[in-house]
């Protein structure tokens, strides 16, 4: 066993004993020393903290780890499109080529550089939104400043809760409902951010994966909540597949595909993503019919060679295609063992949903700011 996998299995004990207790205890001095530069660098970032000149509304989390954000970054992006806004999104860029420096990734007119420099996610969100800035860096005091001179008139900072840097008019924070906080405990000994008091900060919690949480499971979550945020609202919401789309279709930037056309077809799944059994299960809810998968590390860099391994897999388990996600579709781009295969790849697009049809409660973060 990995430590990497130790650790994370040590997060769940609640009792550990023997040696497993001397090292969570161990963790729990790294946690304490975790937990002290939290609180300096936000002292510091948020004396420094700068206006953007336009409202800014910030998609984040408490926890380490995929929380929904990208999804919801485009769900939040298209509602405002439709009502005539001009957004932008600034975004980290995770291990892009752009990280330290910055860029742009799209003027809302083209894409201006490569995935490789701009990070998965943010090319991700430029495919998706073709009129929608998308800019990255480290900075991103600097990129809200570009975002402004290319015309939006509201900034969406991408995993902004924990960036202090720059002022926000709205605290958007999701909760996953499959671990919503972190075990309790900050990094390293759980996965938690910063203390659960930073939950008082914000203006809107979302609940993702919703629909995979009883309703027993969903209200001790709330009861959380409430404790920190007695009046912010909470709306429940789910990831669901939207489409699926030929990898061919989907470079060029046609977001066409729908469900019904591929249902009861055998899939063999490929996927480089934090958690993968969760793509087999929206694979699973698409209609697709799973022979068998593939697995690599979240951010993994993918190659000819292993486009190959997964092609022969899927021949030999029967598949009629090769699903993938967004985020791994943006990475086997410029693969050329993808574009001349004859066994079709897919790519499976996902969307979320608030449930209940309360859109309006989210509007109501920004009706009053535009």
């Amino acid at each position: 066993m990995s430590l990497e996998a130790y650790v994370t299995n040590l997060m769940k004990e609640r009792n550990p004993r023997g040696f497993d207790a001397a090292f969570a205890g161990f963790l729990s001095l790294l946690e304490k020393l975790y937990l002290k530069g939290v609180r300096k660098r936000r002292a510091r970032e948020t004396a420094n903290a700068v206006e953007a000149g336009i409202p800014v509304i910030s998609v984040g989390n408490v926890t380490a780890g995929g929380a929904g954000k990208t999804p919801c970054i485009l769900m939040i992006a298209e509602l405002l499109l439709k009502e005539g806004k001009k957004p932008a999104i600034i975004s980290r860029g995770y291990k892009s080529g752009l990280e330290k420096k910055g860029g742009v990734v799209s003027d809302g007119k083209s894409i201006l550089v490569s995935q490789k420099e701009a990070g998965d996610e943010p090319y991700m969100m430029a495919l998706r939104l073709p009129t929608v800035p998308v800019l990255v860096g480290k900075d991103r005091k600097v990129s809200a400043k570009k975002a402004v001179a290319l015309g939006a008139d509201v900034l969406l900072l991408d995993d902004g809760f924990q960036y202090w840097g720059l002022d926000r008019d709205r605290d958007i924070v999701l909760i996953d409902c499959m671990n919503p906080f972190g075990y309790f405990h900050a990094l390293p000994r759980g996965l938690l951010r910063e203390p659960l008091t930073a939950l008082g900060r914000a203006s809107l919690f979302l609940l993702t994966k919703s629909d995979k949480a009883s309703d027993e499971e969903k209200l001790k979550i709330k009861r959380v909540l409430r404790h920190y945020g007695r009046t912010t609202p909470i709306l429940e919401t789910a990831h669901s597949p939207s489409k699926i789309v030929p990898y061919e279709t989907w470079r060029k930037r046609i977001h066409e595909g729908e469900l019904p056309a591929v249902s009861g077809k055998k899939a063999f799944l490929v996927s480089g993503i934090g958690n993968p059994a969760s793509f087999a299960e929206t694979a699973s809810e698409a209609g697709l019919v799973r022979t068998g998968d593939m697995s690599f590390p979240d951010h993994h860099a993918y190659t000819d060679e292993d486009v190959r391994k997964a092609i022969k897999e899927a021949e030999r388990t029967g598949a009629d295609l090769i699903a993938v996600t967004e985020k791994d579709a943006v990475k086997l781009m410029n693969l050329e063992r993808v574009r001349n295969s004859k066994m079709p790849f897919y790519v499976l697009e996902i969307e979320m949903t608030i449930k209940g049809h309360q859109e309006e409660i989210l509007e109501e973060q920004w009706e009053e700011l535009l």
